[in-house]
């Protein structure tokens, strides 16, 4: 029996290493009560050592190896195969959860609900406010849409309009109201939570929650297909083949932001 009516919800997270990081946020799941709201919850380490080992062997979460460090992409397919359940949460080990468990449980449901609609296709967690680390577009929206306005930033986006207009979707990081400041993008969804078009916001392989059938049958299908560009170190990662493609933009999906519930924190240094 399902924890939630639409469907099972697993917890999966990728841990290449970096057993500082899992450490804290798997230490900061467990005091609000995080793992508690999954059906099943699993944590995938790729090329473990015993220190990543043994951190994970403290927590309430299945553990799953592989012998080698094959990059993003094949981590988060290998969770998605070895999870049964109909939705994934996707977290890495530098993710801590910032909000309580019960505002947890209510930025689920509510993602979960609006997962229903065909045309939402993922829901972000990320936390709008407290963000964390490596978040460099929210500097980039301030450039292009800065408040007060100013000429030097009409003439950025007079010059530079696709990427004005890609930084549309930040807004929900900055802006008070986004919805009304880019109403063709952005749709109030209630609950604090709003609709945006894929045309403004990118896919992030952080903090999301997504249908597990669709990404398997739809997102990395597609990464796959592309022919091998620009990589992390020489391995797919999802963001830069759907993020330099049409077939992500022009897919009329829309991604489903909320108040978000987790940060970005790394504790240690993981070498890259």
């Amino acid at each position: 029996m399902s924890l939630y009516p639409q469907g099972s919800l697993g917890l999966g997270t990728l841990s290449w290493r970096g057993h500082a990081s899992l450490q804290a946020s798997f230490t900061s799941y467990q005091k609000r009560g995080f793992f508690k709201l999954f059906d099943q919850c699993m944590v995938f380490l790729p090329d473990p050592d015993e220190h990543v080992l043994s951190v994970a062997r403290a927590f309430p979460a299945s553990i799953e190896t592989h012998p080698e460090n094959t990059g993003i992409l094949d981590g988060m397919e290998q969770i998605a195969r070895r999870l049964k359940t109909d939705y994934i949460f996707f977290t890495e080990n530098d993710c801590p959860l910032i909000e309580p468990g019960k505002e947890a449980q209510r930025q689920i449901k509510k993602a979960l609900a609006l997962l229903q609609d065909e045309h939402v296709c993922m829901a972000r967690m990320r936390h709008v406010k407290e963000f964390g680390e490596a978040f460099n577009t929210y500097d980039k929206y301030r450039r292009y849409f800065p408040s007060p306005d100013t000429l030097a930033a009409k003439a950025k986006r007079m010059l530079r309009p696709q990427k004005a207009k890609r930084l549309c979707g930040t807004a929900i990081y900055v802006e008070n109201n986004p919805a009304k400041k880019f109403p063709n993008y952005i749709q109030d969804a209630g609950g604090g939570f709003y609709r945006v078009d894929t045309q403004v916001m990118p896919w992030t392989n952080q903090s999301i929650i997504i249908n597990r059938k669709f990404f398997l049958e739809t997102v990395l299908p597609y990464c796959k297909s592309v022919p091998l560009g620009r990589t992390a170190n020489g391995l797919r990662t999802i963001e830069i083949e759907l993020n330099r493609s049409r077939f992500w933009a022009k897919s009329g999906w829309t991604v489903a932001c909320g108040p978000g519930l987790l940060t970005h924190k790394r504790v240690d240094d993981r070498g890259y």
